[in-house]
């Protein structure tokens, strides 16, 4: 199977986020984003664990879903911030 990888600029061609990618949604360019074709999930990795994560796809940093929008909107209402991530996982922030 052939694995493809994007890059923000690339994804928001397709993806329907709800808003445009501006230069003050620099954020974005702390995520790399690869479909599994194996599991047929999108994984939003940061860029900071992206080597660790082409040995080890289950690192614990890497958010996966199996619709790259949900990912999209995940960093868009977190700015990318990780630590609101985790809340916004857990369901601490609505």
């Amino acid at each position: 199977m052939k694995t493809e990888v994007y890059t923000d600029l690339e994804i928001k061609e397709f993806a329907a986020i709800g808003e445009e990618l501006r230069p003050e949604s620099d954020y974005m360019n702390d995520w790399v984003f690869h479909f599994n074709p194996y599991t047929q999930l999108w994984n939003a990795i940061p860029r900071n664990v992206c080597n660790e994560y082409w040995s080890n796809s289950q690192h614990h940093a890497v958010l996966r879903s199996k619709h790259l929008n949900t990912l999209l909107d995940m960093l868009h209402r977190t700015k990318g911030d990780t630590g609101m991530i985790e809340d916004l996982t857990r369901g601490e922030i609505r």
